[in-house]
């Protein structure tokens, strides 16, 4: 007699999931809308009036409130760098800093500040303050730059 192998048993279902496996999605025949065909055209048509919404608020505060409203940003900015002074950044120092910044906020406020100024100053900001600590040495390139966008 010839021994027979014993027939295994049949492997059991997979578990139910609360949701499709990318694999049954694509192996699916089936194509099943996720949004409603409504959707994008309702989407769309709310981001072209967000933008115009936004053009038209930059016009209206592109006057005096403009500058306001980037001063009080970088005011923002000056507080978030006084934060990150190191203890050894001498007060004069930073007196220094704020006097400078404060002038380039007025500079801001009254529009005689202009955006290819600030550029350098800007990046020696994000330099300095990448690692959440601002230095003497940082302090003064800070000071430096800001004199620049003052003159």
């Amino acid at each position: 007699m010839p021994e027979m192998a014993p027939e295994s048993a049949p492997a059991p279902p997979p578990p139910s999931l609360p949701f499709r496996l990318p694999a049954e999605y694509y192996a699916s025949p089936e194509r099943t809308r996720v949004f409603a065909r409504a959707v994008p055209f309702g989407c769309g048509s709310a981001a072209a009036l967000f933008l115009v919404v936004l053009f038209v608020a930059g016009a209206l505060f592109s006057g005096d409130r403009g500058g306001r409203l980037v001063s009080s940003l970088f005011a923002v900015m000056q507080s978030e760098i006084d934060g990150q002074f190191t203890k050894d950044v001498p007060a004069a120092q930073k007196a220094e800093f704020d006097t400078q910044f404060n002038e380039l906020r007025h500079r801001l406020e009254t529009g005689r500040a202009k955006l290819a100024t600030l550029q350098p100053f800007l990046e020696k900001m994000r330099d300095a303050s990448m690692d959440e600590k601002v230095t003497p040495e940082e302090t003064r390139k800070l000071i430096e730059a800001l004199r620049g966008v003052n003159r």
